[in-house]
């Protein structure tokens, strides 16, 4: 088949990106024609033994739109160019807004026979966040009594205030969205909570293809040196929980040789910082900045726990990684990593509103060299049994041939 791939902005190298790339690469070698449309595109952030002649077509700038410096009409050109580059593909993939609503508004215009898939992350939160935000918006409920999590109070304030102008265009977008997915010939989610929302939001048929990650050789068990944090330093990902369960180990559990290495950068870094010094850990915590995937792979095998406690995530990849590296992980009670993280067996699951949970949980694994173990190995072999990349294109050739050919 020939199946191209919607995505703007590969010039960035985030999970949705490195989605597309991995599934590109995974049906290419199966013998499928592939090709990635995107506005920009930057070579450095995939290796080449990977990519290898993965084709990257790039969507040329429309005069209208530059123009007139219009968002919308930056969208029409879209469309108008895609019946020409996407002629004689016999399957279009969007992952996010508003990809697959070019792709299924070209086909309209020009009687298109090629099959539009949604494959969804998630639904936009800036359109949807009395869904997708669920848990952020009522954080008080989850959290225990006398627990503040001012951070997220922040966040969840943001994320409910609106303009009248963006409340109009917010409208307007929303009829446009939804209107394109029920035009999708196939809609997979990541994990049953997207395919959830999805529901709730667009009262449509889903099917859940969980993704899956490269697995790195592997490798024996080992006892790392620090608790390992991967991921933005936003405040969705909820970090300064982990900052705060750290302080509750150290000043009063007696983990003094308690570390903690957080690799990432993000709008939030010196607020964390400062978080970290006004608890007086600073010896004990480490900011890594951003790795590349070499490193980040190293960093994995070193720690001795990965402690990812996200709020309202769709999936996590970070969780994947680490046990496919051999270390074990604490992730978030609810959301994909609670899907895909089995409590007590292949992780532990904590409650990302209490920093007293979140230091339960490390706690177990930092001090507990034979839980540690038990729980990597079994996560390990979990991995490569049902998250491998060749698990997720089994998955995806078997949805996009039974339901949308």
């Amino acid at each position: 088949m020939r199946i191209g791939i919607i995505h703007p902005g590969m010039d960035i190298k985030g999970g949705a990106e490195n989605i597309v790339v991995w599934l590109a690469a995974g049906l290419q070698r199966r013998g499928h024609e592939m090709r990635i449309f995107t506005d920009r595109y930057s070579p450095e952030h995939w290796p080449q033994e990977f990519v290898g002649s993965l084709d990257f077509q790039i969507m040329a700038p429309g005069k209208l739109g530059s123009f007139l410096n219009s968002t919308r009409m930056r969208m029409y050109d879209r469309v108008r160019q895609l019946p020409r580059l996407l002629k004689g593909f016999d399957v279009v993939i969007g992952q996010h807004f508003p990809t697959y609503c070019w792709a299924t508004m070209a086909r309209q215009l020009t009687g298109a026979a090629w099959r539009v898939v949604w494959m969804c992350q998630e639904p936009l939160r800036m359109l949807y966040t009395d869904v997708t935000d669920e848990h952020l918006l009522n954080h008080d409920k989850f959290a225990p009594p006398g627990v503040e999590n001012s951070h997220l109070e922040v966040l969840a304030a943001k994320r409910s205030r609106h303009s009248w102008a963006r409340r109009r265009k917010a409208r307007r977008n929303k009829m446009w969205d939804a209107k394109s997915v029920r035009k999708c010939d196939l809609v997979l989610t990541n994990s049953r909570l997207t395919a959830d929302n999805v529901r709730r939001i667009f009262d449509v048929e889903t099917h859940v293809c969980s993704l899956g990650i490269p697995l790195p050789p592997e490798t024996a068990y080992r006892r790392g040196e620090y608790v390992g944090v991967v991921g933005p330093l936003g405040d969705r990902k909820n970090i300064r929980n982990v900052v705060r369960a750290a302080a509750q180990l150290i000043r009063d559990r007696g983990c003094h040789d308690l570390r903690v290495l957080i690799a990432g950068d993000g709008p939030q870094r010196s607020q964390l910082a400062g978080e970290v010094s006004a608890r007086g850990i600073d010896d004990n915590i480490e900011f890594v900045g951003r790795i590349d995937d070499a490193a980040l792979s190293e960093f994995y095998r070193n720690a001795r726990l990965i402690a990812y406690c996200p709020i309202d995530e769709p999936f996590g990849l970070v969780p994947l990684e680490a046990l496919a590296a051999g270390t074990p992980v604490v992730v978030s009670n609810h959301g994909g990593p609670a899907e895909i993280i089995k409590d007590g067996i292949t992780g532990l699951h904590a409650n990302p509103f209490a920093p007293s949970s979140i230091a339960d949980a490390i706690e177990i694994l930092w001090t507990n060299e034979s839980k540690a173990r038990q729980i990597a190995l079994a996560g390990q072999a979990e991995v490569r049994r049902g998250f491998s990349l060749e698990a997720f294109v089994d998955r995806f050739e078997e949805q996009l041939t039974q339901k949308a050919l």
